[in-house]
């Protein structure tokens, strides 16, 4: 997937079409990123356009907005490709040819510099994992059922130990570990930081592919396309948000809780061995529609040392179930099978860490009442992955 996929294009070797966020002052040299083009030395040009279109570009100073809309495609190609001494291509980078004999090139160095900096970017469609309230909001409280219901499973497991199984040495399911509270600060966290910069997109992969989920980084930026980690979001340059205070001391919790079960079913006198700790500073957090699906995997972008140490991939599980394989080898068939319900935790570290691992199917209307009428959460399953790198 090309990260300018949201870029329009001309059959004119591939030039861009930009809309600019300001007006453009005729007399003025380049002002600021991604805001403007230098209109020094192209009166000619913006007169062929302003013509076309019953514009008087003549008055000195008169400001001139120009849209994808109201400015023709031959019109943007011919402005694109008049004779400046600076070429802005689609990739982003500035082309520094030699000045035309008939008409000088400006002189600004600061007018260069910012073109220096111009960059292509695309527009995010915010994502909201909630569904909208229509009309008056009515708040709907969970039934005193399924409140009780809830109560007398959470004494159950705090009076009976962790439920939970070791599925192969280290790797450990932590069943409905989440409490329905848990769950609730989970998705109310994750909208409103997936709503702001760096929220969630549509990923895709270097071959066009896209994902079948929508995506969003906390902590550093995962780029599908490269596989590498980064400070910016490559495709809008947004800086990725940082992970919750409250995600930590959970990540904190499940870890000390894995290390009890561990220690339970093997008797391991040095747990840590079997399955190590860790400290996340990355949190991918995914959002599967009810078609959503992710194919066999490993986890393997993490720096060297993290994953020599088998630093585990502690994974949530909020909404809709969903079947999760995992296997030694990239083969379905050969893959074991698990359900991961609402509030479950799955953790792989040691020498599981490099398993392939995928989502086949989610189970659609699996997801708690309870839940829903306290979030409004969108037909889905929401899954965060925490991970050092």
């Amino acid at each position: 997937m090309s990260p300018w996929s949201g870029s329009r294009h001309s059959n004119h070797e591939n030039a861009a079409i930009y809309r600019p966020r300001m007006p453009l002052p005729v007399s003025s040299g380049l002002r600021g990123q991604n805001d403007t083009l230098e209109t020094q030395g192209t009166s000619d040009a913006l007169s062929h356009c302003s013509s076309s279109m019953g514009l008087n570009p003549s008055v000195e100073g008169e400001k001139i907005e120009l849209s994808v809309v109201e400015v023709t495609e031959s019109c943007a190609v011919s402005l694109l490709h008049h004779d400046l001494s600076h070429n802005v291509n689609i990739s982003g980078s500035v082309d520094k040819s030699e000045p035309s004999q008939e008409r000088s090139p400006p002189q600004s160095s600061s007018g260069i510099d910012d073109l220096n900096q111009v960059k292509c970017q695309a527009v995010i469609e915010p994502f909201d994992i909630c569904l909208p309230k229509i009309g008056t909001p009515v708040m709907l409280k969970p039934s005193l059922l399924v409140k009780n219901r809830e109560k007398r499973n959470e004494i159950k497991r705090s009076a009976e130990g962790q439920i939970g199984n070791v599925l192969r040495p280290g790797m450990v399911l932590l069943k409905k570990y989440l409490t329905l509270g848990d769950q609730v600060k989970i998705v109310r966290a994750c909208r409103a930081l997936g709503l702001g910069s760096g929220g969630f997109y549509q990923p895709g992969y270097r071959d066009g592919a896209k994902l079948h989920l929508k995506m969003m980084c906390l902590g550093k930026n995962w780029d599908p396309e490269t596989g590498n980690y980064g400070d910016l979001r490559p495709i809008d340059r947004a800086v990725p948000p940082g992970i919750p205070r409250e995600f930590f001391q959970l990540v904190e919790k499940v870890i000390k809780d894995s290390h009890s079960l561990v220690q339970l079913k093997t008797k391991a006198s040095h747990v840590e061995h079997i399955l190590p700790s860790m400290k996340p500073n990355i949190c991918i957090v995914n959002f599967y529609s009810a078609s959503g699906r992710l194919g066999l995997h490993q986890d393997k972008d993490e720096s060297p040392e993290s994953l020599h140490k088998g630093l585990p991939v502690i994974s949530f599980s909020i909404g809709d179930a969903a079947e999760f394989l995992y296997s030694d080898q990239r083969e379905v068939d050969k893959a074991e099978k698990v359900e991961l319900e609402s509030g479950d935790v799955l953790v792989f570290g040691g020498s599981s860490r490099l398993i392939f691992h995928g989502v086949t199917a989610i189970k659609q209307k699996t997801a708690p009442g309870s839940l829903l009428e306290e979030t409004n959460l969108r037909p889905g399953r929401l899954n965060l992955t925490f991970r050092e790198y």
